[in-house]
C-alpha cells in the first residue's frame, strides 16, 4: 500500500519555524493533523502569499535600500516569536503566523540578495553564493536547535527565547546595510578593474538598467520565470513526496526520512559553489547545467530501487538544487541590470513560489488517483526536460538592453 506524506514532513520543509509550530498545534489543537483543510497545512499554503509581499519588498529595497526592510523582518519575526508564546487558540496562531509572520518573511530573502550585486562587479557571483549558502547553513542548524529549546524548556519559553535573540541579533545588524556604494560616494568592488571576455555579460548589469516594466515586456524575463517554476514545482513534489516514494519501494522510513535531510546538506555545496563558476562561466550557462543535472537526477529517481540510488539522487539534485538559488538574483542582474533587480527578481521569486506551491499537491491528487508516484515523478521529468529547453533559449536570448551595453563595453 501507497503512502501519504505526514504532516511533520511538510513541517520540516522549513526548518525550525514549522517544527516549531508543530508542538505548537499538537497542544493547542491534538487533531490540527487530520485534514489537508484542517491546521498547519493552511498555513504551509501561505508561501506563495509571502513571496507575493517580496514583490512589493523588493520594489522597496530598490528604492530605499535593505535597511529599513531588514529592521522591520527583525522586529516582526522577534515580535511573531514572542506572541506565539502566548497564544491559547488555532485563530491566533493564523493571525501571528499568516500577517506578523508573512510581513517578516517578505521583507528578509529579497532586500539582502538584490542588494549584494549592488556592491560588486567582480567576485559578484562568489558574494552571493556566500551569503545564500548562509541561508543553507541556518537551514540544517535552527531545527535542532529550535528542538533543543523546546525540549529543555517547553516550546512557550523557547519562542520568548528566540524572540529575544532574532531582536538582538538582526535589528542592530540590519543597520550596516546599505543600498549601493554610489550612494555613499564609493565604487563597488572591482569597478576600476579590467574585465575580461568572460565577465562582460555581468557587467551588462552595471551599464543597462531597465525598468521593472520593461523587463518584463521581454522574452528573457519570461523564459527565467517559466525556468524558475519548473524547477520549484518539482521541488515541491520532491521534498514532500520523495520519502513515501521511497518507502513504497521498500525502503525503511529512517532511511527515507534522511533523503530529504542528504539534498539539505548536498545544496549548501551548490549555494556555494555557485558564485565562483558563475564569475567565470556567466550565469545563464550555470543555470543550463544545474537544470540538466536537476533532469538528469530526476529520471534516475524514476528508476530508484535501492537504498544506494536514493542517496546518490540525493546528492546530486542537493547541489544543483541549491546551486540555482544565487542564480535568481545573478541571472536577474545580468539580465536586466540593477536599477530594478529587488522588484524583478521578486517576481520571478514568485513565479518559483507558485510552483512549490502546486507542485505537492499535484502529486498527492495524482497518488490518490492511482495509488503510485510514478505518473508524477514522469511529469517532473517532463518539465525538467522542457525547462532545459527553455535555458538554452535564454542562453541565446539577448534583450535591446544587453545589445546597447555591450556596444558601450567595446567602447571603453
Amino acid at each position: 500500500m501507497g503512502h501519504r506524506p505526514s504532516r511533520p514532513i511538510h513541517c520540516a520543509r522549513a526548518g525550525h519555524r514549522r517544527l516549531f509550530f508543530w508542538h505548537i498545534f499538537k497542544t493547542v489543537d491534538p487533531g490540527v493533523w487530520l485534514g489537508e483543510g484542517s491546521g498547519i497545512w493552511r498555513l504551509l499554503r501561505h508561501d506563495a502569499n509571502r513571496r507575493g509581499l517580496a514583490i512589493i519588498a523588493g520594489r522597496l529595497a530598490d528604492k530605499y535600500g535593505p535597511r529599513l526592510l531588514l529592521t522591520i523582518n527583525g522586529l516582526l519575526y522577534g515580535l511573531g516569536f514572542l506572541l506565539i508564546s502566548r497564544v491559547s487558540s488555532l485563530l491566533q496562531m493564523y493571525l501571528i503566523w499568516g500577517v506578523i509572520m508573512g510581513l517578516a518573511f517578505s521583507c528578509g530573502f529579497i532586500p539582502i540578495v538584490s542588494t549584494i550585486p549592488r556592491w560588486f562587479i567582480k567576485k559578484r557571483g562568489v558574494a552571493l553564493g556566500v551569503a545564500v549558502a548562509g541561508y543553507g547553513l541556518g537551514e540544517i542548524i535552527s531545527p535542532p536547535l529550535a528542538q533543543w529549546l523546546i525540549s529543555s524548556y517547553g516550546w512557550r519559553q523557547a519562542a520568548i527565547i528566540l524572540g529575544i535573540i532574532i531582536l538582538v541579533l538582526v535589528i542592530p545588524l540590519a543597520q550596516f546595510m546599505k543600498h549601493s556604494p554610489q550612494r555613499m560616494g564609493l565604487k563597488p568592488y572591482g569597478e576600476d578593474e579590467k574585465i575580461d571576455e568572460s565577465q562582460k555579460q555581468s557587467l551588462l548589469a552595471v551599464r543597462a538598467e531597465p525598468a521593472f516594466a520593461d523587463a518584463v515586456r521581454t522574452g528573457a524575463f519570461w523564459f527565467f520565470s517559466l525556468i524558475l517554476f519548473g524547477y520549484s514545482f518539482s521541488f515541491g513534489v520532491l521534498i514532500v513526496h520523495v520519502a513515501p516514494y521511497a518507502i513504497d519501494m521498500g525502503i525503511s522510513a529512517l532511511v527515507a526520512a534522511s533523503i530529504v535531510s542528504i539534498v539539505g546538506g548536498a545544496s549548501i555545496i551548490g549555494r556555494f559553489s555557485t558564485g565562483f563558476i558563475s564569475d567565470k562561466m556567466g550565469t545563464r550557462r550555470v543555470l543550463l547545467i544545474w537544470i540538466a543535472i536537476l533532469t538528469v537526477a530526476l529520471i534516475w529517481l524514476v528508476f530508484a530501487r535501492e537504498v544506494w540510488m536514493f542517496y546518490l539522487f540525493a546528492a546530486v539534485y542537493g547541489v544543483a538544487y541549491g546551486g540555482i538559488v544565487p542564480l535568481y538574483t545573478l541571472t536577474t542582474a545580468e539580465l536586466f541590470g540593477l536599477k530594478s533587480l529587488g522588484i524583478i527578481s521578486a517576481t520571478a521569486f514568485f513565479m518559483g513560489a507558485i510552483g512549490d506551491a502546486i507542485g505537492a499537491p499535484v502529486a498527492g491528487s495524482i497518488f490518490d488517483v492511482s495509488g503510485s508516484y510514478q505518473l508524477a515523478l514522469i511529469i517532473c521529468v517532463i518539465i525538467g526536460v522542457l525547462s532545459v529547453v527553455l535555458s538554452l533559449i535564454l542562453l541565446r536570448s539577448k534583450t535591446q538592453y544587453g545589445e546597447d551595453a555591450a556596444k558601450i563595453i567595446l567602447k571603453t
